[in-house]
């Protein structure tokens, strides 16, 4: 027997209502959002020939809902439309990369619609992909930080020998390095939890897919979004200040995946949401101590460089940044055993998800603003007047999935108090009528029949040879 917790995906159901809708709601909405900073609705110049492509795509993806044999088929063509997007953000980023030329990156429109093409063609597409998706993730994450750190070191590393300028050298280099590594950190957890066959870790996938794609849709919608991330969820990459599209657009895929047969499909015990709300506060306790050691690797390459250490990043910054982090941890470890969450414990998920939030507000609220470049800086689509972007999308999904946490620790306990009613009248105590019926002995009643008054038969038993 194979156990619930390392037990192989398994397909959907013939698309629910509930997967349906959901299904169609995500196609329509990836439809209205970025697909990188040259194409999607809001884009100024989207050429119509991609519009063409996108609304053909979506609305075959769409059709596929009310044809089940040919789902597959009619959600190919998203599929490989995602993929193009992919490839031409990875050519240019490396072809641009270093230089003052934006690379174009992959729009939340493509992680909200790749989930929704996903929907709609489940279940034919198997979890085997979720196992692909994870190392693509991982490829690609790593090959970004990889570029990046080249990128930021090319021109300081030859210089280290020097005696004048040698020390500054290695402390860019060093902080690089540091970026590159924080950076990186959430695609390797993300990868484990997506190779991962343990329920647990599939739900997490869940939770943290949903995040990414609630952060992607808040950061382009909200007019602060371009203050939290200077490319609004866009061409993000990672080595700089968060994770880029090949961790986003894995994660809602594979959550995806992963909901049309764990979620949808049938009902999840809340011992495995809580487990699964526990990986999420070891993610957020990470980040969250990799942000503060970078804060202290900035105001010591300030001294090293003897510039101006910020206060902003010398202080409230880095303490909003230890405090997410010792709530998260500490949550992550009183929260092992299999009770349900009590009030204390619940207060503190959602002061958790109240440092989250902060973490944003100060890193908007306490950077100076300095004067636009030229007179079209910043751009209709990206680029914002703070002095150091601080924040980034990765730190909205972090905060979505804080409070995705504390639904999980409010809601799960009602799963887990339900007991059958025979256990809740055999605990029910007796009244004083009761008990003294109990203690007086009630008269046997004797049934005479026909066996009781013939003797039975006598049994020969015949020793084994």
């Amino acid at each position: 027997m194979t156990d619930n917790a390392t037990a192989p995906l398994a397909a959907a159901p013939l698309a629910t209502a509930p997967l349906r809708v959901t299904a169609a709601v995500l196609l329509i909405l990836g439809l209205l959002l970025p697909w990188n900073i040259h194409a999607g609705l809001g884009i100024p110049g989207t050429p119509g020939w991609v519009w063409l492509v996108l609304v053909v795509a979506t609305a075959m993806a769409v059709t596929a809902l009310t044809i089940p044999r040919l789902r597959l088929a009619l959600t190919a063509p998203y599929f490989i439309v995602v993929l193009g997007f992919v490839l031409f953000a990875v050519v240019q980023a490396v072809r641009y990369g270093g230089s003052a030329s934006i690379p174009p990156g992959v729009g939340p429109g493509a992680w909200v619609g790749v989930a929704g093409a996903v929907l709609a063609a489940a279940p034919a597409v198997k979890g085997a992909v979720v196992q692909r998706l994870a190392i693509g993730s991982l490829v690609l994450g790593v090959a970004a930080s990889v570029f990046n750190l080249y990128w930021r070191t090319r021109f300081v590393l030859p210089g280290i020998g020097d005696p004048n300028v040698g020390t500054a050298n290695l402390a860019t280099a060093v902080t690089a390095v540091l970026y590159a590594l924080v950076a990186v950190i959430p695609v390797v957890i993300g990868y484990r939890w997506l190779r991962s066959t343990h329920l647990e870790a599939r739900l997490a996938t869940v939770l943290l897919g949903a995040s990414a794609l609630v952060a992607g849709v808040l950061v382009w919608v909200l007019p602060v979004g371009r203050d939290l991330d200077a490319f609004r969820g866009i061409a993000q990459t990672t080595g700089t200040s968060g994770v880029g599209f090949e961790g986003f657009l894995a994660w809602a895929a594979a959550a995806a995946i992963i909901a049309a047969a764990a979620v949808f499909g049938t009902r999840q015990p809340a011992a495995a949401w809580r487990g699964a709300a526990r990986k999420g506060l070891l993610l957020i306790a990470v980040w969250c101590f990799g942000t503060a050691v970078l804060r202290i690797a900035d105001v010591t390459l300030s001294g090293v460089l003897d510039l101006p250490s910020p206060p902003y990043n010398s202080t409230a910054l880095m303490a909003f940044d230890l405090l997410a982090a010792v709530l998260a941890l500490w949550l992550f470890i009183n929260s092992a055993g299999r009770r349900a969450p009590g009030r204390l414990m619940i207060s503190l998920f959602v002061g958790l998800f109240a440092a989250t939030v902060c973490r944003l507000v100060v890193g908007v609220a306490l950077v100076p603003r300095v004067e636009p470049l030229g007179p079209g800086e910043p751009s209709a689509v990206f680029g914002n007047t703070l002095v150091q972007q601080i924040t980034s999308t990765f730190d909205v999904t972090l905060a979505a999935l804080a409070l995705a946490a504390v639904v999980v620790a409010v809601l799960a306990p009602r799963q887990r108090v339900r007991r059958p009613v025979q256990a809740a009248s055999a605990e029910k105590p007796a009244s004083a009528e009761q008990t003294a019926s109990a203690e007086k002995p009630a008269p046997a009643i004797v049934v005479p029949t026909k066996a009781a008054e013939e003797p039975a038969p006598a049994r020969i038993v015949r020793p084994d040879a």
